[in-house]
């Protein structure tokens, strides 16, 4: 008798609580335009710090640690370097790498970009003498 009762009163609070989750899934879809049961994973473009800057931590050499950012809006990357004993963060670096992006032959080495394309453009090319049946390839005439 008290086994019956007692798995009455399991399944009477798991109901309860199956309707308790229904109830918060219709408060939460019915809350924006939208159904979204996640939050996006983006900064709030209303904050500061959000907005397309972007900050990571990094080695900057053997023991010593700063923060790299980058601001997507004014493209431009910069580097602080953090002293431990002065615990403060001092600029290292800035670079605005708006014109970068339309380098193409900078800091290459061997083989550059040209003569790559001049390798790959002479593959292309037929090769001399498929067109006359009367050579045969690897022999001159």
């Amino acid at each position: 008798m008290k086994s019956l009762l007692r798995n009455r009163s399991i399944v009477i609070a798991l109901y309860l609580n199956g309707g308790l989750l229904a109830c918060i899934l219709v408060a939460m879809l019915a809350r924006g335009s939208s159904p979204v049961l996640t939050a996006p994973a983006m900064a709030d473009q209303g904050q500061i710090g959000g907005g397309g800057v972007y900050l990571m931590p990094g080695q900057i050499a053997p023991n010593v640690f700063g923060v790299y950012m980058l601001d997507i809006d004014a493209q431009t990357l910069m580097v602080y370097q953090y002293a431990p004993g002065e615990r403060q963060l001092s600029l290292k670096a800035a670079r605005s790498y708006r014109y970068d992006r339309r380098l193409q032959n900078f800091n290459t080495g061997s083989p550059t970009p040209a003569e790559v394309k001049e390798l790959l453009d002479r593959e292309q090319q037929p090769a001399r003498g498929l067109g006359s049946t009367n050579s045969t390839p690897g022999t001159d005439k």
